[in-house]
């Protein structure tokens, strides 16, 4: 039995409360703005009224809400750069009112969600990040990315990453400009050594390993240059902490006494840093003399040595993931590098002719055939790809659930393999030696190593070397 009972209002319009049961229902221009309230049969809700009470006020805060004081206009031209927005003074709270145009962006950001299959109970903070922005800015210009990044790591219930996403698909993001993590790390390196004479000195190195020197020069990979300012780090700290405070005051003698307790890699990898350090220094003529260029390390170089068979057999056989087991597979069938595999994009698998052309920067492309056991493998992941994220437009060949539905298509991390092979139990760069020490071992021809593995011929000669030994020139031989 259905019972009305006419409630009290103090917005605009008398509501209308019916209760069916244990379930009170609300009616009104406004009742958007009021939450269905639980109460037992025959049973009074003071409680309920307080709560009411309460969805009201919240209901009339939205409704006198007014538009933003903010909003770009994408006909005002800009000045001067202007600079980044200090979202932390805002009272995210209570946000100002959407236009027609940012609630209609508002709307179809939550259906385009639901049509790439996400659950949106998880990415409320998403929504609510677009809301805020949209709220404060507008959706007539195109809005910052330094913006939605600012205000997503205000607080731990924003996140700006799909939004950034879904607006750059709808030519509404100013992108800012690309920043490696490594180079950005290195430059952070730099900025935290106290002296500036060194601090400016390891920013020019990094300057000319990118090619952005006086003198024209090739780019080192960011990830090179890292390696590089990580290694002097801890040199030029302890050099500062013995009173130097220029680069121009080392000396050789410094140098030798820095390199005299260490061996192996750590040596070599110190003694190529420093090198390239003074060398690049006095190109800038930031030094008066390479207190390094006279300096010589001897050190002794691994040889490749293959791996015990116990270690391989039924190295798949521990795999499930279609896509753990061709990114081992390739690894230790045709002995590619960690960072090729996550290079691979779609457009270089040749399914037809069996070919996959691995990309080399500064060197021809390598071209490797599959065998039916890989193609087999490859058509596993390529089902499995399709199933997970059919509309993915990641143009790179392996992915994860994340860079499958990023719309701005990254590569998967090198952490992502070298979890895998962690996982396997043995490093990528062993599994790697071994199948080419293996095929050294049966072929002993340098130039077949070259066209399968795409080896220089200094590399495949010391394979070859390495697998035989009798084939080693004696110290009186011509």
């Amino acid at each position: 039995m259905c019972r009305i009972v006419a409630a009290e209002t103090e917005i605009d319009t008398a509501q209308i409360a019916m209760k069916n049961g244990d379930q009170l229902w609300f009616a009104g221009p406004h009742a958007a703005g009021l939450a269905v309230g639980r109460l037992l049969p025959g049973t009074a809700a003071p409680q309920g009224r307080f709560a009411l009470k309460r969805r009201r006020a919240r209901a009339r805060a939205k409704f006198e809400r007014r538009l933003s004081e903010h909003l770009l206009d994408p006909a005002q031209l800009e000045l001067f750069p202007s600079p980044p927005r200090d979202w932390t003074r805002l009272d995210t709270s209570s946000p100002p009112a959407l236009t027609a145009a940012a609630d209609s962006l508002v709307t179809d950001f939550t259906a385009y969600m639901r049509g790439r299959g996400w659950n949106t109970d998880f990415f409320n903070g998403s929504i609510r990040t677009l809301r805020i922005v949209t709220g404060h800015l507008g959706s007539e210009a195109p809005i910052q990315e330094s913006d939605i990044r600012a205000l997503a790591s205000m607080r731990a219930d924003l996140q700006g990453a799909r939004v950034i996403n879904y607006l750059r698909l709808r030519c509404l993001l100013a992108a800012q400009p690309p920043t490696d993590p490594c180079i950005a790390r290195a430059r952070h390196h730099a900025t935290t050594i106290a002296r500036p004479a060194f601090s400016t000195a390891v920013h020019t190195f990094i300057d000319v390993l990118l090619g952005e020197g006086s003198t024209s020069s090739r780019a080192r990979s960011p990830k090179t240059v890292e390696n590089y300012v990580s290694a002097l780090l801890g040199t030029l700290e302890a050099w500062i902490a013995d009173g130097l405070t220029d680069p121009r005051e080392i000396t050789k003698k410094h140098i030798e006494d820095v390199l005299d307790p260490l061996r192996g890699d750590q040596a070599r990898r110190l003694h190529t840093a420093l090198r390239s350090f003074f060398r690049a220094l006095k190109r800038e003529r930031l030094v008066f003399r390479d207190p390094a260029r006279s300096i010589s390390l001897t050190s002794s170089r691994p040889v490749p040595t293959a791996l015990p068979s116990d270690r391989i057999a039924g190295l798949l056989d521990h795999l499930d993931d279609p896509r753990d087991r061709l990114m081992v597979a390739l690894v230790a069938i045709y002995a590619l590098l960690p960072g090729q595999l996550t290079r691979l994009r779609r457009t270089d698998l040749d399914r037809s002719k069996g070919q996959l052309r691995l990309r080399r920067p500064g060197r021809m492309d390598h071209v490797i055939y599959l065998d039916a056991f890989t193609l087999r493998l490859v058509t596993a992941w390529e089902l499995q790809r399709h199933r997970r994220w059919p509309d993915s437009s990641n143009p790179y060949f392996f992915v994860t659930r994340n860079t499958a539905v990023d719309d701005s298509g990254p590569p998967i991390s090198a952490g992502v393999v070298q979890l895998l092979f962690r996982r396997v139990g043995l490093p990528a760069g062993r599994l790697r030696v071994d199948r080419i020490v293996d095929e050294a071992r049966h072929s002993a021809d340098p130039v077949r190593l070259m066209e399968l593995f795409g080896l220089s011929n200094l590399s495949a000669t010391n394979y070859v070397l390495s697998a035989h030994q009798d084939k080693k020139n004696g110290p009186i031989a011509p």
